[in-house]
């Protein structure tokens, strides 16, 4: 028989505890939501994340966190135009905050290389012209 520890315990609970059955979204406040996403999240539970995060954007559209969380959750798993559009909406609403503007960037970046980088990659994939 295989013990779990506490945290997995606890992980499991916030699960059950957040899934929101019969609750208002005012029983569960946005930092709960937050919090448990950004759980998921470190635990690589992407989906996860993104369901949470966008519960938050259900209470407060105009939250320039939730945007910004989603973004990187979106790019984790490669929905580019996702990502975008959650970064423009963070760097919109919070346009203070640098590490928004830092991840907007860093993800312009990263999309630029890969755009630069498929020629090379379909080559590769083709093998030599017959």
């Amino acid at each position: 028989m295989q013990t779990y520890g506490l945290s997995t315990f606890v992980f499991i609970y916030s699960l059950i505890y957040l899934s929101g059955c019969g609750m208002s979204h005012k029983a569960v406040s946005i930092d709960q939501y937050n919090n448990f996403a950004i759980r998921s999240a470190k635990s690589n539970l992407w989906n996860e994340a993104i369901f949470r995060w966008n519960q938050i954007l259900n209470i407060d559209p105009q939250n320039h966190k939730a945007h910004n969380n989603l973004g990187v959750a979106y790019e984790a798993l490669g929905k580019i135009d996702k990502a975008r559009e959650s970064y423009e909406r963070a760097v919109k609403l919070g346009s203070e905050n640098r590490y928004y503007r830092f991840n907007y960037r860093k993800y312009r970046l990263h999309v630029r290389q890969n755009v630069k980088d498929q020629p090379a990659q379909d080559k590769e994939r083709k093998g030599p012209a017959s």
